[in-house]
């Protein structure tokens, strides 16, 4: 057992090869026993979201399959049985994040995401070789790489590379995208957000929505967008969010994982003090630890506030500068570590924010500041009963409140 904490790492076979690994590869055998054909994955920043969809690249992918013959060796999913395993390595894969794709105007960003999908043609160019592709599909191909194809050439692109990927193996192609959202809400922030949900709602719904290319899709984010907004027309999409039982303990640690990892490291006096400062969220139907903060406290063996410095939301500050006075009392309650009653309506939709009452509660439950402790679905959504989750977190509240934009005053709820 290698009992190096993976701070910052989020390459599975960089993990596995020189880091400790929590086994989350139940949620490779979940996938292939029920995938939807588009399944939304929702969690709060630093959760795993990265590394989970790397192990899903590492799993399926063809080109990787010599390379990865021994990274789930031990693992849950080779105890799974062969039915499982013989998935290993078989399919074409996509595997897009677009965390990268920010920046102050339309026409920055635009061409942060021309160069990512120039990198992805990059990386699968041997379907140039050959006679695999007809002269027009080269050439728009050549395009492509060459950073001379028209808006519209790179609508199809995602489409596209998914036809010519099933061609050359003869199987369905496997689409990952991590950080979904990335580019809508720095669009939002700057301005721009018009053009880019009207781009990028052409872009995933080309390669999404009808592709008989496409053996399933998965898709990470922190927000959920609302479907009229990108995901419009798009039917098979199956959302997985902080308040839905699928997939719960996928990304962050359960109690079970942290027991062990205690145990592994020699340091099970210190679970008292791990379950007060990093405990608390609830996902579905699962009580999860904060993962980012957990291997960084075993890392460095000291309790501390480390979320926070990897987290921020342009949209919340907006929020928290326009509090009404009975915003205001609701957070003083929740700093004197009392609940309050919120109705939380996932499906985001960005034009209607400022004039949402309920966007506010919706905003920090997704981003981590807040967790559910009980919940019933109501019309539109979900009344839900809201606490801070732990006291890394109350002391973020507590301490750093401006960073939402608004000093609330902490003497009123001490």
């Amino acid at each position: 057992m290698n009992d190096r904490m993976p701070v910052g790492i989020d390459d599975f076979q960089k993990v596995r090869e020189g880091y400790y690994f929590v086994d989350k590869t139940d949620f490779i055998k979940d996938l292939i026993d029920s995938h939807g054909e588009v399944t939304l994955l929702i969690r709060p920043r630093r959760f795993g979201k990265t590394l989970t969809m790397s192990m899903l690249d590492w799993f399926f992918s063809a080109e990787k399959e010599k390379e990865s013959r021994e990274l789930f060796q031990g693992l849950h999913i080779a105890s799974d049985g062969a039915g499982y395993m013989k998935h290993r390595g078989q399919y074409p894969v996509i595997f897009l994040t677009l965390k990268g794709v920010q920046n102050d105007t339309w026409q920055s960003l635009y061409d942060s995401f021309c160069l990512l999908m120039q990198s992805e043609y990059e990386r699968h160019d041997y379907l140039l070789k050959g006679s695999l592709l007809k002269p027009s599909e080269q050439a728009y191909y050549r395009r492509i790489l060459d950073l001379t194809g028209s808006e519209a050439d790179y609508q199809v692109s995602l489409l596209y590379l998914s036809h010519y990927l099933r061609r050359y193996y003869d199987r369905k192609t496997i689409i990952l995208i991590d950080e979904y959202d990335a580019p809508i809400q720095c669009a939002y922030d700057h301005g721009f957000y018009d053009k880019a949900i009207s781009y990028f709602r052409i872009w995933f719904n080309n390669a999404l929505k009808s592709n008989a290319s496409l053996a399933f899709a998965v898709l990470t984010g922190v927000l959920r967008i609302a479907k009229e907004s990108i995901f419009s027309g798009l039917n098979n999409l199956k959302v997985c969010s902080v308040m839905t039982r699928m997939y719960a303990d996928v990304m962050g640690f359960t109690p079970y994982e942290i027991k062990k990892m205690a145990q592994d490291l020699a340091m099970e006096g210190a679970l008292s003090d791990i379950q007060a400062w990093y405990d608390g969220y609830h996902f579905g139907d699962q009580d999860i630890y904060n993962p980012w903060s957990v291997i960084n406290f075993f890392d460095q063996k000291v309790l501390d506030d480390y979320w926070i410095n990897t987290s921020g939301n342009s949209i919340l500050n907006q929020l928290m500068l326009s509090l009404s006075d009975e915003k205001q009392q609701d957070l003083i309650s929740l700093l004197r570590g009392e609940s309050i009653s919120a109705m939380i309506r996932e499906g985001i939709i960005y034009d209607e924010i400022g004039n949402d009452e309920d966007a506010l509660y919706t905003m920090l439950l997704t981003t981590g500041y807040l967790t559910p402790i009980s919940c019933e679905k109501a019309f539109g959504g979900y009344w839900c009963e809201l606490v801070i989750p732990n006291r890394e977190i109350q002391k973020v509240w507590k301490y750093g409140i401006s960073f939402c934009g608004k000093k609330i005053c902490v003497k009123q709820a001490e």
